[in-house]
């Protein structure tokens, strides 16, 4: 993908969403598609019934809305609000010169962040549709190999991930969506960090998020991926091989030992591929940046069946409450080469 812009900030910002999991070509390579960003006032017709009797497609996760506006010579023209009351603006989808405008008001910075959603929607939907699976966990890289955790919805793969990076000197792959390649390859999936508050002290640059979950309170600083290796050092990894995993239980009878568990890692696998919404957010309906249809994308969705069974594995017992401080690295020497760092 190619990044047309005169703002070094837009072409900054979408280069912190996907480096290092994709690298950077030099200006004259052959690129499959084209995003242009401009930054002038976007004609926008009947701006105050923008999505009234329109084709609207609107995204989970903010509220994020885009309306249909019609197709003229071959080119799709879209009008979107990146959130409610935000102003709108314009992409136009030329598939013949495989193109993609958006175009956003002069100082617009909320607007333009469609432009890192549009890079999201490039990469993600052509993965998906080469055999590629979403997963809702968190990973790591350990001595060059991936190290994923699953556990339910806050159930702590954020505080697994972030004490990984922090004891064992792993490197950050994701804490809440990781791609995994038919060829057992593990990418991290860029996504807004949360960071347990406990984990990180007074440091700065993200944005507190308080709330109670099952009746634990949770404390969490949230961060853009760029905010969370500025503010933290977190090094990123680039896509490594599968190494091992761990399904966090939470409800295991106290005093239970650390444990091989096919049926758990079955159910843990098969809850965490079911992420409907995330699908939504990261496939192409529209065709913005030429991705596969979702008909097509669908088809090229393989099997549960393997899909993290070819390595270690192992069902960690603790509580969301206890995993800042428990000793995980130590129950789980045997499974986890490079735990034992951790002691």
């Amino acid at each position: 993908m190619r990044v047309e812009t005169p703002a070094p900030d837009v072409l900054e910002s979408v280069l912190g969403m996907l480096v290092p999991a994709c690298s950077v070509a030099p200006p004259g390579a052959v690129a499959q598609w084209t995003l242009k960003v401009e930054e002038r006032s976007p004609e926008v017709e009947d701006r105050g019934g923008l999505f009234n009797g329109r084709l609207v497609l609107e995204l989970p996760y903010g509220g994020r809305r885009l309306a249909v506006v019609g197709v003229d010579d071959g080119v799709l023209r879209v009008t979107a609000c990146y959130r409610p009351g935000a102003a709108p603006v314009v992409m136009e989808v030329d598939a013949r010169q495989q193109v993609t405008r958006l175009v956003a008001a002069l100082g617009d910075t909320v607007g333009l962040r469609w432009a890192d959603y549009l890079g999201r929607v490039y990469f993600a939907s052509r993965l998906l549709a080469s055999g590629w699976r979403m997963l809702h966990a968190s990973a790591v890289a350990l001595d060059g190999a991936a190290l994923v955790f699953l556990a339910g919805r806050h159930g702590g793969k954020s505080t697994l991930a972030h004490r990984a990076v922090r004891e064992l000197g792993a490197r950050f792959l994701a804490d809440d969506l990781v791609l995994i390649g038919p060829d057992g390859t593990v990418v991290g999936w860029p996504t807004r960090v949360a960071v347990p508050a406990e984990l990180v002290g007074d440091i700065g640059g993200g944005r507190r998020e308080r709330t109670v979950v099952a009746g634990v309170r949770r404390d969490r600083l949230l961060f853009t991926p760029a905010q969370h290796r500025a503010a933290l050092g977190i090094a990123y990894s680039p896509p490594v091989p599968l190494g091992a995993v761990v399904i966090v239980d939470g409800d295991a009878a106290a005093g239970e030992g650390v444990r091989a568990d096919a049926d758990v890692l079955e159910r843990a696998v098969a809850r965490a591929a079911h992420v409907p919404q995330q699908l939504l957010y990261v496939s192409d309906p529209l065709g913005l940046m030429g991705g596969a249809r979702l008909a097509d994308q669908a088809a090229g969705v393989p099997a549960l069946e393997g899909l993290l069974t070819s390595v270690p594995s192992a069902v960690l017992p603790v509580a969301v409450e206890q995993l800042q401080s428990a000793p995980v690295w130590r129950a789980l020497e045997d499974v986890v080469p490079g735990a034992g760092r951790g002691r």
